[in-house]
């Protein structure tokens, strides 16, 4: 049966949860970078566009640092404390039908607003961009502010960069890898990584701002983010591997196997309004943030606790 949601309503569910006190230096001008593509809209504020998700590793660009060679942005445009994901190597963006929606400024085009007919993967690429700190809040496109002018809100992340631990579900293959006691780094290898689509990324190794086990190789150290102090079984839910969690509930999946030690097994018993998206029956028992999860081969899907310290 089809449930309906108020407008303004329902939820909207990140990647990311913390758990101790930590360290949030405060850099005056940051902003996201004008041409990244919109990752979702913010229903409870009028569909506002989200470019970068809370729990996303990000980096700043620079003029060697996450610039490529023959980019159409100029250095103001692209540069000026601009934060992207981060990742060893390159990769390319991808806009979808947000962004021709809300005029996205094209990385190919020297800020030429995204159209239908410009949409999809990126000629021009990103990075390499060094790791400075994950986003422990959402952060909006710089698109409504230049297309109106009473439009205001505040544009600068909030970037986490030392002494603290966080909860991230596990949404690549990467990510699945990792264990206990691994430091981690952000993903990536050195050379051309696959297309960066936001609230989707890539299930390899190439997955701007997640996580990998650290190599131990000399040319990542400056990539290494933290280390893993905890992983667990959130759940299990059938489906191909590397598949979303929310997917397969959209699909009419059944979680199951609820992890007991923190009590996801009872949380299903809260009943919550259907559609809304509240943790709790409507989430068959796992808070919300784990719907962004993926499973692994063996169909369950993980929490991860990393100790921040950049």
């Amino acid at each position: 049966m089809a449930i309906r949601t108020g407008r303004g309503y329902g939820k909207i569910h990140h990647p990311y949860q913390e758990l101790y006190e930590g360290v949030r230096p405060s850099i005056q001008g940051l902003r996201a970078a004008n041409f990244l593509p919109v990752a979702m809209l913010d229903k409870l504020h009028d569909d506002d566009p989200i470019v970068l998700l809370p729990g996303t590793f990000v980096g700043r660009l620079n003029e060697t640092n996450g610039l490529s060679a023959t980019d159409s942005f100029s250095d103001a445009e692209e540069a000026a404390r601009a934060v992207v994901p981060a990742f060893y190597g390159t990769y390319k963006v991808t806009y979808g039908t947000h962004d021709s929606d809300f005029g996205t400024p094209d990385i190919d085009a020297n800020g030429a607003n995204i159209v239908a007919a410009t949409e999809g993967a990126s000629t021009e690429v990103v990075g390499p961009v060094r790791p400075l700190g994950v986003l422990t809040a959402p952060v909006y496109s710089n698109a409504l502010k230049t297309k109106y002018t009473n439009y205001s809100r505040d544009l600068m992340p909030s970037v986490l960069m030392g002494n603290y631990s966080v909860v991230i579900p596990a949404m690549t293959a990467g990510e699945h890898a990792i264990e206990p006691g691994d430091l981690v780094r952000v993903g990536g290898a050195n050379a051309l990584g696959e297309n960066w689509t936001p609230l989707s990324p890539n299930t390899g190794v190439a997955s701007p701002g997640r996580l990998i086990a650290y190599d131990g190789a000399v040319a990542t150290a400056s990539y290494v983010v933290g280390r893993c102090i905890d992983k667990y079984v959130v759940g299990s839910i059938a489906g191909a591997d590397n598949t979303k969690v929310s997917t397969l509930l959209a699909a009419g999946g059944t979680i199951s196997s609820q992890n007991t030690d923190h009590q996801f097994n009872t949380l299903k018993k809260v009943q919550t309004v259907p559609g809304l998206g509240l943790s709790g029956s409507g989430t068959q028992g796992i808070p919300a943030m784990f719907e962004h999860a993926t499973i692994d081969s063996a169909d369950n899907f993980y929490a991860l606790v990393i100790k921040v310290d950049l």
